[in-house]
């Protein structure tokens, strides 16, 4: 075995066997299984009950107000004394008053009062209320049937096909969207969390001399490299049993507590995404999504370990981990553009940049990339972390053994050059 393997396999057997990594190994996949079964929970079974009660001095709005969804609307036919203080006591939601004279040309005289500024889905739901019979009394102003008016919208449900090689095949755009979020997150912290863990390490040994110690047998390169391997190591065993174990936990949670949701609960968009799950290739996926995560992770690894040769501490480092942290911030932005257009020239650019490649790729993916795009990516993130590698490694060699001097970006340059 090579002294960069002798290396890697001891940071690995040293961080698996240590209690945070045990702890978080099974506490993680407990985290990430509630992070999908409580929003379901509440979504299905979300009984907090929300009363407006609305006055309508112009009575063109009778019977304009639905209750659901858990608010709950109280038309009044006059305007109740002491409605004030009952809002003081947080006895009710809210209070909505019409005006007795309403303009249907520019409409105005709507106030609603509340301890509470409302929620977004409140606010809407009220204006939306309101909005749709004003605009059915303009069509009967003009002597327009409603009802004939109504039968006109047609609601209908858009089958997205992709097609491939092979033929054509089902696909989920909403499914497609949470799983690319979801790798593109995941992604996002586990190259931070395990770079970091880079960066301390090397940091720890070099405070404490054993850096001397350990290049007096291995080269600076191999111990570099023997540090990042053995990390990354420990990150894609984590990430395998995290996996298994959270698939494992929210298969039991939705056997265990799937029952009748509520008749208000809003299921339509969670069930349509657990279903689109089924038209994404999940191996393919994953498969991808590995390679991107190791390759990625080797990449910012090496800048991290050539950030925590050229430190004494730790509080030194954030001022050189914030430059290379901009492409990982950077691209969790851009993800959001590129969810709504997978196929632009951004979305392109930005998936073939090695230090954006890895975050933006795990959201493209799940939309369907073009086989020539994803070589040259994967290319060029094997291209990326061999030129990031000699770049870190002509840090490292003369970073692991400066002690006592901040280095200017400047200096860092001429390491690089020497």
């Amino acid at each position: 075995m090579s002294k960069a393997g002798w290396v890697a396999q001891r940071e690995f057997m040293v961080r698996v066997r240590s209690r945070q990594f045990i702890v978080m190994t099974l506490i993680g996949p407990l985290l990430f299984s509630l992070m999908f079964v409580i929003p379901a929970l509440l979504a299905r079974y979300d009984s907090d009950k929300q009363t407006i009660w609305v006055h309508d001095a112009s009575g063109l709005f009778a019977g304009a107000f639905v209750s659901k969804g858990g608010v709950v609307f109280r038309e009044l036919e006059q305007e109740p004394q002491g409605w004030r203080d009952s809002l003081k006591s947080g006895e009710d939601l809210g209070f909505l008053l019409i005006d007795e004279r309403i303009d249907l040309v520019k409409p105005s005289g709507f106030r609603y009062y509340s301890e509470q500024p409302p929620g977004v889905a409140t606010s809407d739901r009220i204006t939306q209320a309101i909005s749709d019979r004003i605009q059915t009394l303009k069509l009967k102003q003009r002597g327009l049937d409603p009802g004939f008016v109504d039968s006109l919208r047609t609601q209908i449900d858009l089958q997205t096909l992709r097609l491939t090689g092979d033929g054509e095949e089902d696909s989920s755009t909403a499914a497609a969207t949470v799983v690319g979020f979801m790798a593109a997150l995941i992604m996002y912290l586990f190259i931070f969390l395990y770079g970091s863990m880079v960066v301390r390490g090397v940091v720890e040994e070099k405070a404490s001399r054993v850096m001397e110690v350990l290049v007096a047998s291995v080269r600076p390169f191999d111990l570099m490299l023997g540090k990042i391997l053995g990390i990354a190591a420990v990150g894609l065993a984590q990430f395998v049993v995290w996996i298994a174990l959270t698939a494992g936990l929210v298969a039991i949670a939705q056997a265990t507590l799937g029952g009748a949701p509520t008749p208000d609960a809003p299921t339509d968009g969670v069930e349509g995404i657990m279903a689109g799950l089924g038209t994404l290739n999940l191996p393919y996926l994953l498969s991808l999504f590995l390679f991107y995560f190791i390759s990625g992770y080797l990449l910012y690894a090496a800048l991290f370990a050539a950030i925590g040769s050229a430190v004494d501490n730790e509080s030194d480092t954030q001022q050189l981990m914030f430059p290379v942290t901009i492409p990982l911030i950077l691209a969790i932005i851009v993800a959001q553009m590129v969810v709504q257009n997978p196929g632009s020239p951004l979305s392109f650019w930005f998936s073939m940049i090695p230090f954006t490649a890895p975050i933006l790729m795990a959201v493209r993916l799940p939309f369907g990339v073009p086989a020539w795009e994803l070589a040259l990516s994967m290319s060029l993130m094997v291209a990326g972390f061999f030129a990031t590698t000699w770049i870190a490694a002509r840090i490292y060699r003369v970073g692991v053994l400066m002690y006592g001097k901040k280095p200017t970006f400047k200096e860092l340059l001429r390491w690089i050059t020497y």
